[in-house]
């Protein structure tokens, strides 16, 4: 979800190199990438670049309907995406550099060029490939920051700066150390800035917002605070009412923040739609784990083991679906609570066995060693 925050045009209260015809079309595909709709968020992209070949935005845009695509669309998991995805990645830092060839210091595009090393980064992040973050980081960060420089009032740049003080900040204590010795990172500055972008921004305020409830409902270094998170996310629900993306972040606010009753009742309604078409078929699997785990939190147990079994057994015809993975480990994770061992462990080789796509074997690998059970069970509904 981090990635819209790249989608986001720059304010027109300001000079702008991106003419109102550009920045309408821009909009219209930010917009469609909340609701999901992907193809039409292709043509508002195809449209953005025969409008002017030569401006960079539109091939970001391309680029990141991919990404986001393979992370929450009906084609999830599917390699040929992420192909695409570095493919139209490069083609947007190709169009950039060529542009401010044309245009020196036009901060728009400036900001272009380093969102788009930005958002290779930060899939390598995800994917644990940390040589190629740093150096994709780095330059990002060197054209997001000249963007700044000469436009302080461009607050999309301006997030940018923000997410990647908080989250470098917040690597992993073993790569953390060369994190910031290479690239920095200063995790309160961060939330400062993604605070501002939240305030004063314009087409990036609902993407703030988000990253802000983020941090509301995960922080472990003083920013938790769910009870924030989910008013925050309420106000985002309420603009995307059916958007199965923000749904699942709505759920997940409530669940954060503990109010149970209308977490499930949530939880039930996006599986109906997931059931009934009103939401993409690759939802139906992160419905069953959603729902479990809102049932395990809440007491029913029997009932959570049967949303995992059912979440695990589904099988589409392409790549397997990351959330039916992770129902069937969710459901050895409650085996174990359950105190049935060998029937945890057989779910956990089950899982084990699957394309690790997702990094889901990492996860695996402890509760095959032993027991999968304490007081964090059933924590985030979510592995990533």
């Amino acid at each position: 979800m981090l990635i819209l925050l790249l989608l986001a045009a720059p304010a027109a209260a300001r000079k702008t190199s991106v003419t109102p015809e550009m920045d309408k079309l821009l909009m219209a595909g930010v917009d469609d990438i909340y609701m999901m709709r992907f193809s039409a968020a292709e043509e508002d992209m195809r449209k953005a670049v025969a409008l002017d070949p030569a401006y960079p935005h539109a091939y970001f845009g391309r680029a990141a309907i991919d990404l986001i695509t393979f992370i929450y669309g009906e084609r999830q998991g599917d390699p040929a995406l992420l192909k695409s995805f570095e493919a139209k990645t490069l083609e947007s830092i190709k169009v950039a550099e060529a542009y401010l060839k044309a245009h020196p210091d036009d901060p728009d595009a400036l900001f272009i060029l380093g969102a788009s090393h930005g958002m290779f980064g930060r899939l390598a992040i995800v994917q644990r490939r940390w040589l190629q973050a740093f150096g994709h980081g780095r330059a990002s960060m060197k054209f997001v920051r000249r963007a700044v420089k000469l436009e302080p009032e461009l607050y999309d740049a301006v997030l940018g700066l923000g997410m990647f003080d908080y989250y470098v900040a917040t690597i992993p204590k073993f790569a953390g150390w060369l994190a910031k010795i290479v690239l920095g990172g200063d995790r309160e500055r961060g939330l400062r800035q993604i605070r501002l972008s939240a305030e004063k921004g314009r087409y990036a305020k609902v993407t703030a917002q988000m990253i802000l409830v983020e941090i509301d409902l995960e922080d472990q270094f003083g920013a938790y605070n769910p009870k924030e998170g989910l008013s925050l996310m309420r106000e985002v629900h309420a603009l995307y009412p059916d958007s199965p993306m923000l749904d699942t972040a709505f759920i997940s606010a409530l669940y954060e923040a503990k109010e149970l009753p209308e977490a499930v009742k949530e939880a039930r309604e996006f599986q109906a739609r997931a059931k009934n078409g009103r939401y993409p078929s690759s939802n139906l699997a992160e419905s069953h784990a959603l729902l479990g785990t809102l049932l395990w939190a809440a007491g029913d147990k029997p009932g959570a083991l049967a949303e995992f079994s059912s979440g695990a057994a589904i099988r589409g015809s392409g790549p397997v679906n990351r959330w039916a993975v992770w129902s069937r480990v969710r459901e050895g994770q409650l085996l174990d609570a359950l105190g049935r061992r060998g029937e945890a462990i057989d779910a956990y080789h089950a899982a084990y066995q699957e394309k690790d796509q997702w990094s889901i074997r990492a996860l695996i690998a402890p509760c095959l060693k032993a027991p999968c059970v304490g007081e964090k069970y059933p924590g985030h509904f979510s592995p990533y």
